[in-house]
């Protein structure tokens, strides 16, 4: 479990979760797969959001989140010690201030209506933009519902990894590696269209080319990738 990773000053001029109530949304993240909690922590923390705590097994997310009584917890389904439905069950009734939301790549209808009847106060998809994520969890961290019809109506296909994962210098272009930056620091497509003077659909042809060589299957898993190779560092 990595601990405390919050606020940081990195989108100066966008308005971070503080803005609509006066304070930071603190978040817990609860996700098995290192990579991609560790690039959400990162886009989180970017964004001015308190980090506190993130864990990849059932145990430690029950501990975390009792610990630091955070106003969200982001859970996944699956863990390799436990299940997220009995997770989002156990909180509701141990942490009940802290509020819950599913983020899963899983389309089964039936655990995203088991995970609201647990406690969940919304569900999330790990197949749509960061910009929708953010924004569902942080209505959910605000005490609202909201699920995204994409969690249970959307499939889910991750590209193949690569037999051997290359540097970021050597797979990507300048450009590319640009773009990638960009990702890690949380802009949507149509930000950074703008900031880099080319169309929408440009844009998304650089984002796809960049989740594709690295062979991840998000922006968040690339947004990781970003951060481990010092590309938000350089960042001006």
């Amino acid at each position: 479990m990595s601990e405390i990773r919050g606020n940081h000053d990195g989108d100066v001029g966008r308005p971070g979760p503080e803005y609509l109530s006066g304070h930071a949304v603190r978040v817990v993240l609860c996700d098995d797969h290192r990579m991609f909690a560790e690039g959400m922590a990162t886009v989180l923390a970017t964004r001015g959001w308190t980090v506190c705590a993130v864990a990849f097994t059932t145990a430690d997310a029950e501990s975390a989140i009792r610990r630091h009584r955070p106003d969200l917890g982001m859970i996944d389904l699956g863990f390799p010690d436990g299940d997220g439905l009995d997770l989002i069950r156990s909180l509701a009734g141990l942490a009940p201030a802290t509020n819950l939301l599913l983020l899963t790549g899983s389309t089964d209808a039936a655990a995203v209506g088991a995970a609201i009847r647990a406690g969940a106060g919304g569900v999330a998809s790990k197949t749509q933009g960061i910009e929708r994520v953010i924004a569902i969890a942080e209505r959910v961290g605000r005490g609202k519902t909201m699920t995204d019809v994409c969690a249970v109506t959307q499939g889910t296909r991750a590209p193949r990894r690569p037999a051997a994962r290359a540097t970021v210098a050597t797979l990507l272009t300048s450009r590319e590696r640009d773009v990638l930056g960009r990702l890690g620091r949380g802009q949507s497509t149509a930000v950074l269209a703008a900031d880099l003077g080319i169309t929408v659909n440009t844009a998304r042809s650089h984002i796809q080319n960049v989740l594709t060589k690295l062979g991840v299957h998000s922006r968040l898993e690339a947004a990781a990738l970003a951060a481990r190779s010092g590309l938000l560092d350089r960042a001006g």
